[in-house]
């Protein structure tokens, strides 16, 4: 019972570790706010057309 409950804590802690490396692993200087590569993408295509 010992095991299993040092392995959910190991899958929690791994889960939670990967979220906060994804949400701050972004663009430099971008956030999930303001991300400013999705704007000046959507600029270049909106000249393009």
């Amino acid at each position: 019972m010992t095991l299993a409950a040092i392995v959910l804590a190991v899958a929690a802690l791994s889960v939670w570790l990967d979220r906060h490396r994804d949400r701050t692993a972004g663009l430099a200087g971008s956030s999930d706010v303001n991300d400013r590569d999705r704007i000046r993408v959507r600029d270049d295509l909106r000249y393009l057309t």
